[in-house]
């Protein structure tokens, strides 16, 4: 959960409001029958800013089929602009915070991949393993955890330096996570989600083929780790399902059905193959 407000709140506030005042300057020039060019020109470099991403002005844009990114004629902006005058300009001149806070957490799940390998971290570390970013380190310390990384812990490096073909590099696939204790290794890919269908199903389809991989060597093991709230969707994480084996043979043909049958089928045919919630994982390192 992201539940403490963004520790930059206050520049995106004063963004948005160095944003209002240019576009107030804008219609005052224009309405006069004066040139605005050099102001479009500063609104123009400061839309495309990191802190101006949760104005109004920028959402507008997305609302035109378009982004910030994208934009390259001062036109163009232009003309997006005289369209928010149209359409969008609702004469409030406050900021409020909670609005701007609104926008920050509507994206906010789109941060989570990073928070589920955090937390994977952190739970290695409570059953001792210690945290590496580096392969000297990885190689020889007994129980270690390190993210996949470009040009670091890659494929071409886990070949490498363990021996070990991950299978993936004809989709140029790279995992999350490897676990290590001794000689045996644990390849992780985490996902957070809160629902199912559409791209959601396309990502547990994703995990579902990490698990299904055949190890090329004994000593490696594959898991799939889904955390957020869907997670527990998936499993029947309620009482009444705990205390009813049988309930999965009564919700029908339906999406979730099938995405849990396929776990189930993958992982009766993969015995080094792993799929874990937040509970399973810390059982898991406790064993490792």
């Amino acid at each position: 959960m992201f539940l403490l407000p963004d520790k930059d709140i206050n520049k995106y506030i004063d963004t948005t409001k160095s944003i209002k005042e240019y576009l107030t300057t804008i219609k005052v020039l224009e309405n006069k029958g004066n040139n605005a060019d050099e102001i479009y020109k500063d609104l123009f470099n400061l839309s495309k800013t990191k802190y101006a991403s949760k104005s109004e002005l920028n959402c507008f844009i997305n609302a035109c089929d378009s982004a910030t990114s994208t934009i390259k004629d001062i036109n163009i902006f232009k003309e997006i602009i005289q369209l928010y005058f149209k359409h969008r300009e609702f004469n409030t001149e406050s900021t409020p915070a909670e609005w701007i806070q609104a926008i920050i957490d509507k994206g906010s799940s789109r941060g989570s991949g990073s928070l589920g390998e955090d937390k994977l971290v952190d739970l290695a570390i409570q059953q001792d393993f210690i945290f590496t970013d580096n392969w000297d380190d990885f190689l020889n310390i007994d129980k270690a955890i390190a993210k996949f990384s470009k040009n670091n812990f890659d494929l071409n490096n886990v070949k490498t330096k363990l021996g070990i073909d991950l299978n993936f590099n004809s989709q140029g696939k790279m995992l999350d996570i490897i676990f290590k204790n001794r000689d045996n290794f644990m390849f992780i890919e985490a996902k957070h989600l809160k629902e199912g269908g559409g791209s959601q199903d396309k990502q547990i389809k994703e995990l579902i083929d990490i698990i299904a991989k055949t190890p090329n060597k004994n000593n490696v093991y594959y898991g799939a780790f889904l955390d957020g709230v869907y997670s527990n969707i998936l499993l029947d994480i309620t009482e009444e399902n705990i205390s009813n084996p049988n309930t999965m043979n009564k919700l029908g043909n339906n999406k979730v059905t099938s995405q849990k049958i396929d776990i189930i089928k993958t992982l009766s045919q993969n015995s080094t193959s792993f799929w874990f919630n937040t509970a399973g994982i810390t059982e898991f390192l406790k064993d490792f």
